[in-house]
């Protein structure tokens, strides 16, 4: 076994093995890492799709397929031996089958076995899912700070000033919403509160769309709420409105 450390992978790799609460850390960073494999690409003739032709190895009489963390890794261990191909982890899940394990860093002292179980659910999402929801609250919202991109307050006191113009809308919230199965950073997400007989609401996404957007150099989602959903909810009670419809009905009602 290599032992010296030339990858700062390692750290990431070795805290999710003694940390169940760095697990999520390790499969985010194992999603978007540029992988190393042996092997060589070629084109399909009718699809024009890569094809992957890849050398697997036997480890403890079994077949695996070696993934390195980083060229100077392979390179160190296989001494320009062998071609290899550089691969986004994301994109080779998608074009070989999970039926064969992988191992992570082979032949160093910080290694993974990643077995078929792995693979199925790194490919579609749920293994990211779960851990991400095994994380207790602080380190999702440690997390989730350092992914987002905050908008400045002055956007949203523009905003504020043009939903005036949607009689509409009640109140409008800001927050961010994330999937963990995506590469992306948490999205930013403006929800709104409408009135019960408003029929256009297609009509009204895209125009308050279009409104937000020209105000913000960052892309805005923007979401009716529906009452009683559980995202409603958890948008609803875990944010203040930054926007609150006044007319002169509501004025009025302070009286009565």
């Amino acid at each position: 076994m290599i032992k010296q450390s030339i990858d700062p992978f390692d750290a990431i790799l070795s805290e999710a093995i003694t940390n169940p609460m760095k697990r999520f850390h390790f499969y985010k960073a194992f999603m978007d890492l540029e992988v190393v494999v042996i092997g060589t690409v070629s084109s399909d003739e009718e699809s024009s799709e890569p094809v992957l032709h890849l050398t697997h190895i036997e480890m403890n009489n079994e077949l695996v397929l070696p993934v390195y963390s980083c060229i100077e890794k392979f390179n160190k261990l296989y001494k320009g031996k062998y071609k290899y191909i550089k691969i986004t982890t994301r994109h080779l899940l998608q074009l070989v089958e999970p039926d064969t394990p992988w191992v992570l860093n082979p032949g160093y002292d910080i290694s993974k076995k990643i077995i078929q179980e792995e693979l199925e659910t790194l490919r579609d999402g749920r293994i990211l899912h779960y851990f991400f929801e095994e994380l207790d609250l602080e380190e999702k919202q440690d997390f989730l700070t350092d992914q987002m991109t905050e908008i400045p307050i002055q956007v949203l006191e523009v905003i504020s000033s043009k939903l005036k113009n949607f009689p509409a809308i009640k109140e409008a919230y800001f927050t961010h919403i994330y999937n963990p199965s995506l590469s992306s950073n948490p999205i930013p997400l403006v929800g709104l509160t409408v009135d019960q007989e408003e029929e256009n609401s297609e009509d009204l996404l895209v125009q308050v769309f279009q409104v937000v957007n020209e105000n913000s150099l960052q892309r805005i989602e923007i979401l009716i709420l529906v009452e009683n959903l559980p995202l409603t909810n958890s948008i609803i009670n875990g944010n203040g409105p930054f926007y609150i419809r006044t007319t002169i009905d509501d004025l009025n009602s302070m009286f009565r």
